[in-house]
């Protein structure tokens, strides 16, 4: 079975923040392995050290736009989950003063990861044009029972194993909804997908 993980990153300064999910998964399941939270970039190139074969969900930019401001891909994004009543200001861009350390960070570990097959990832889109109930898309950041819901749901997707310790953290859900994306990205199953254009952009972005 092939290994599918996602990473919910923080700023390089909080690494507190920062989850990470392993998963293996099949063409019809995706199994929960792991939960890691509060990880440094040491233990994250450690854990993935030699594995080739391992498909990575990044939830953070990977890249910036030359001259600053939205990446193409960043406006495509937004308005495709505008399109399905999501909020607009979830898509941020990578040079925002909010952002730029996480950006950094992305960039940084990616580049480092480079053995791996590494994928841009967005997880409230990736679940948000899938699940039926928008509205456990919208509050499952702050509200418990609502990532409680949508854990349903990704098992009617076949994901299977999920902990309830996942559950009790909103980095440590968006880590597993990070490799779901990697997964459906992998299977060439993707909601949303802007391809990479190297030098530049040199990862795909999917949902």
């Amino acid at each position: 079975m092939k290994q599918y993980a996602g990473i919910d990153l923080s700023g390089p300064s909080n690494t507190k923040d920062t989850s990470l999910a392993i998963f293996e998964g099949s063409d019809t399941h995706l199994t929960f392995v792991q939960l890691l939270e509060g990880v440094t970039d040491e233990e994250i190139y450690e854990r993935f050290q030699d594995k080739k074969e391992t498909f990575i969900g990044m939830d953070a930019p990977l890249s910036y736009q030359p001259g600053g401001g939205d990446r193409p891909s960043d406006r495509s994004l937004r308005r495709r989950i505008v399109k399905a009543g999501m909020r607009s200001s979830s898509i941020m861009t990578p040079t925002m003063t909010r952002m730029v350390y996480l950006t950094l960070r992305g960039i940084s570990l990616s580049r480092g990861l480079g053995h791996a097959h590494i994928v841009e990832v967005h997880p409230g889109a990736a679940i948000g044009l899938r699940a039926p109930h928008l509205e456990a898309v919208l509050g499952y950041k702050t509200n418990m029972e609502l990532r409680e819901e949508l854990k349903t749901f990704l098992e009617s997707e076949g994901v299977i194993g999920i902990p309830n310790k996942a559950l009790k953290s909103s980095h440590s859900f968006d880590a597993c909804l990070a490799a779901y994306a990697a997964w459906k990205w992998q299977q060439g199953k993707s909601k949303f997908l802007y391809q990479a254009e190297p030098p530049f952009h040199p990862f795909d972005l999917s949902c």
